[in-house]
């Protein structure tokens, strides 16, 4: 039995703990009920909370007692109740009273009542959230003036730690009904939503029946270890963030996020759908702190949803938001690893509901194709096609789960951090060396460190004894989808350096003969026989080249293109940092600069005399595409 459910088993029987000996260093903590029904002490004697000298309270096993003085009879309150600790926040504030009860059918439960409320004009409250958990009262006119005094004493009981949230606190694991590792002191989770943590099967049948399907099948393997990675983001510090896997319908995708759901609980519960508001995924966010968020099929998303919930990833928290009695609430907060799959990428998805796309986005849920050999898979394990491989794996989940998830917070909170935050730095630093190409963007060394983190995890685990996969199979996986990542990105360039190429070209794409006059004279005469200008952004001159450099070559017509510094600012570079596009544009050869190095020239044009102008070259069309 853990250490940290003996202190608790402790706590529940008045004669085994001193009332003001804290418990120290437990190694871990069950409650749940089912398991601690045995629990309650089955002695008559008085709660040791009477040493703050309320000694007319009897906590026994049958209920709480009250005798008016030494020669009347005890009269009972309530059904068995036990005050067990005194609690608080991480910051030492909003101090509480953490009781155990059995309820009308002899389950046990816990209940953690805030001091506050006790003397609040809505104390009698206390007692109607008691009895909603089933806790029997008397008839008694007094019992709301007696139960109040009760809960008010015990104030030497043990101290213990809030905690709002599940993941990494004090070196330990926080879950709703657990607590991993060695806590200097008892910890209480005391948050809101959680994720639908579940176990079924065995570790053995997990690897044999899950995980063996991901081996030769890059996309699963990596689903899998970012479900591992989320409990690993904390000792990196990095954001949130993850990967978004994108296919045709049915072609395996969402069947290997349920492999990778099965990590932790039953697929189809623990995978959360896409179809949420920015303050619904605010909770989903805080409720998988430290351990992976996996969303479904993010076409049932509203567009402008799906944009303010990426954006909101690396954010770590939430909005403020104002208390009915004034004040502020406390925030949300979280950090987790998301897995996410559907029909399209996250920027077609925004570009189709016509959604601007910003670099930032794509930074956060990086894209990986699932178009491979066989629907996402390459390799089928002896099936007939990869629809019998997916029902396979379906079937699967739904036996073996959440026993890995289990082990792999234990094998974590049995680790050194400091040893593990260290092999994880380095293990990332040598993926960088191996993959991200020289010069590359921020983004692309960013996104590089996803990819090596889910692969640490995967590859932690194996040597752990965890998968059953071969040893560098995470690592190998993790390659493959990063190199894809920088090809269907277009190299290891800035994304927000492309969009700039991309907007200035399709600008002149759809705009280069409507909005600019046809200029073909040196003399700065229009051409008198083209068609009228609307709304002119400025003129273009087109002249005949040879292709080779010589004058018997290939002939091909090139146009050059003057904007006017309005059109340029206001239209051509509408949206973007104007300083930062021009420089861009320099450095590229694409704009010719003036006697003064500056984005602008002084040029005389037909009929506006020599303003300062925007000179496009033809080199627009072929200055390394987009990957820059």
């Amino acid at each position: 039995m853990s250490a940290q459910k003996n202190d608790r088993d402790q706590l529940m029987n008045p004669d085994s703990v001193p009332p003001m000996k804290l418990p120290r260093k437990p190694a871990s903590r069950s409650k749940t009920a089912a398991n601690d029904a045995d629990t309650v002490a089955k002695d008559t004697q008085t709660n040791k909370a009477a040493s703050s000298g309320l000694d007319r309270f009897l906590s026994k096993d049958d209920g709480v007692y009250y005798r008016a003085d030494e020669e009347s009879e005890p009269r009972k309150l309530c059904g068995p109740l036990r005050i067990v600790a005194q609690v608080r926040n991480q910051d030492g504030g909003a101090w509480a009273v953490l009781v155990y009860l059995r309820d009308l059918d002899g389950t046990l439960k816990e209940h953690v009542i805030p001091r506050a409320k006790l003397l609040s004009d809505q104390s009698s409250k206390v007692l109607e959230e008691l009895a909603d958990k089933g806790l029997w009262f008397s008839y008694a006119a007094d019992r709301t003036k007696l139960m109040l005094q009760y809960l008010q004493t015990s104030v030497d009981a043990p101290r213990a730690r809030l905690v709002p949230r599940t993941g990494w606190h004090d070196s330990a694991f926080v879950l709703p009904d657990q607590v991993i590792g060695s806590p200097a002191e008892l910890l209480i989770y005391h948050g809101g939503a959680t994720a639908e943590l579940a176990t079924a099967g065995t570790l053995e049948g997990w690897k044999t029946d899950v995980a063996a399907y991901a081996v030769g099948n890059p996309i699963m393997l990596m689903a899998i270890s970012a479900a591992l990675a989320g409990p690993l983001m904390a000792f990196f510090g990095m954001d949130s963030g993850g990967f978004h896997i994108a296919g045709p319908s049915k072609n395996g995708k969402s069947v290997a996020c349920r492999a990778a759901a099965s990590v932790f609980g039953i697929p189809n519960r623990y995978e959360k759908s896409w179809q949420t508001t920015a303050t619904g995924a605010e909770g989903q966010l805080e409720a998988h702190n430290d351990l992976p968020l996996i969303l479904d099929e993010i076409g049932r998303a509203k567009a402008s949803d799906v944009a303010a919930v990426v954006y909101m990833l690396s954010q770590g928290q939430g909005k403020s938001r104002g208390r009915a009695d004034g004040g502020l609430r406390a925030m949300t907060r979280w950090r987790c690893f998301v897995l996410s799959n559907g029909e399209h990428s996250v920027a077609d998805y925004l570009k189709m509901h016509g959604v601007p796309v910003n670099a930032g986005q794509l930074a956060r849920l990086l894209h990986i194709s699932a178009e491979r050999r066989h629907g996402a898979f390459d390799d089928l394990h002896g099936h007939q096609d990869h629809p019998a491989l997916c029902e396979a794996i379906a079937k699967a989940t739904e036996r073996q789960h959440g026993v890995i998830g289990a082990t792999w917070l234990e094998t974590l909170a049995g680790t050194d951090s400091d040893t593990l935050r260290r092999s994880l730095e380095q293990a990332l630093s040598k993926f960088a060396a191996d993959y991200v190409p020289a010069g590359a963007s921020g983004q692309a060394r960013h996104a590089a460190n996803y990819f090596a983190l889910a692969a640490f995890a995967g590859e932690t685990a194996t040597a752990a004894g965890l998968t059953g996969w071969p040893t560098q199979a995470a690592w190998q996986a993790a390659a493959t989808l990063y190199t894809d990542w920088l090809r269907h990105r277009g190299g290891a360039g800035n994304e927000e350096d492309r969009q700039i190429l991309r907007q200035v070209r399709l600008f002149f794409e759809q705009h280069g003969e409507a909005r600019f006059t046809r200029w073909d004279r040196d003399d700065a005469i229009v051409d008198d026989h083209g068609p009228k200008t609307l709304a002119r952004c400025g003129f273009r001159k087109t002249e005949i080249v040879c292709e080779d450099g010589t004058a018997s070559g290939a002939k091909a017509a090139e146009t050059t293109y003057y904007v006017l510094p309005q059109s340029w600012a206001g239209e051509v570079l509408k949206g973007c940092d104007l300083k930062r596009a021009n420089r861009l544009l320099l450095d590229h050869g694409i704009l010719l600069p003036g006697k003064d190095g500056k984005a602008s020239k002084t040029e005389r044009l037909p009929g506006m005399g020599s303003p300062r102008v925007y000179v496009v070259l033809p080199t627009l069309w072929h200055s390394g595409g987009d990957d820059v």
